[in-house]
């Protein structure tokens, strides 16, 4: 008898510990509220799989049509990202002025936004290949990636800019450092009409249809991107 009332003090001083341990637990334990992306593109395809890793990252994701977005879309959330599977023309420069971040994933969209010339397959397009070369192994874009970097499995296309205005190259082709395939331009930057920008710009590589292609660094660099915009 005296060994079962023994066993029963000890057990429900156990349980006094842990109930106690869990009222004291630190508040930095908490799960982060989720920011939030406002992505123009579509649901389903390849930009199903950014939209994931967006989530993924801990964004709330809202999901627009390029004929939908306007500025005031963008108010409220952390960053926006740019398909390349939108119309640029409905895509615009509607985001010039926005405060909000923004990915570009389009290339003719960096010329809305006099952050490149306009002459497809001069200053913007794509090319085939899956490496890029690490321009700026310094930026945090580059996540520690040095030299020639795999972004995909096979070859695809690799979307390029030009860039007119100051801001960093990233990474480029890997056989002509003025095609940017990942560039960077600072908040309170001047574009070419010496016009300044009041949020950070990112183009960034990601053609239609090869997100499925992407290897471990192409994502990798695709999440740095998200972190440097969006200010982390």
């Amino acid at each position: 008898m005296m060994f079962i009332k023994k066993s029963s003090f000890m057990i429900a001083v156990v349980i006094l510990l842990f109930m106690a341990a869990c009222s004291f637990s630190s508040p930095a334990q908490t799960k982060p509220v989720s920011q939030k992306a406002l992505f123009v593109g579509r649901e389903s395809g390849g930009d199903a799989l950014v939209i994931k890793h967006l989530k993924t990252m801990g964004y709330q994701v809202e999901v627009i049509a390029d004929k939908e977005l306007t500025a005031e879309k963008a108010v409220g959330h952390t960053l926006v990202f740019v398909s390349s599977t939108v119309n640029s023309g409905k895509v615009s420069n509607k985001l010039k002025a926005s405060p909000v971040p923004v990915i570009y994933a389009e290339s003719q969209n960096i010329g809305d936004l006099d952050l490149s010339g306009r002459e497809t397959d001069t200053d913007n397009g794509d090319f085939a290949g899956k490496s890029v070369e690490i321009q700026a192994p310094e930026h945090p874009i580059a996540a520690g990636l040095k030299g020639q970097v795999d972004i995909y499995k096979e070859n695809g296309k690799i979307g390029f800019i030009v860039p007119s205005a100051k801001g960093t190259i990233v990474a480029a082709a890997p056989d002509n450092k003025q095609k940017a395939v990942i560039w960077a331009f600072e908040k309170g930057g001047r574009n070419s009409s010496n016009e300044v920008l009041p949020a950070r710009q990112v183009y960034f590589y990601l053609v239609g249809g090869e997100e499925i292609n992407q290897t471990e660094a192409g994502w990798k660099l695709f999440e740095s991107a998200v972190a440097w915009v969006a200010g982390k």
